[in-house]
């Protein structure tokens, strides 16, 4: 005999074997006390948004870019 119960996200299933003359009333009244004993569903949580709280800041400046330098053989063509 298979007995299941289910609410939509929990279930039980309980099974019995033909030897163990277990009759319904029984079965029955053992897969409740096993679904009561399940922890609720879980509670909508509110989602966490991704990226920053705050801003982000900084003292640091940035460095100009170095003049290019020449080769000792650039520009001298004589």
């Amino acid at each position: 005999m298979r007995i299941y119960i289910t609410d939509g996200t929990r279930t039980v299933q309980l099974s019995t074997s033909p030897r163990e003359r277990t009759d319904l009333k029984t079965a029955e009244k053992t897969a409740r006390r096993l679904f009561a004993a399940l922890p609720g569903p879980p509670q909508d949580k509110p989602k966490t948004p991704i990226g920053f709280a705050g801003s982000v800041q900084s003292d640091t400046e940035i460095a100009p870019e170095p003049a290019p330098q020449l080769d000792e053989t650039d520009g001298d063509d004589e």
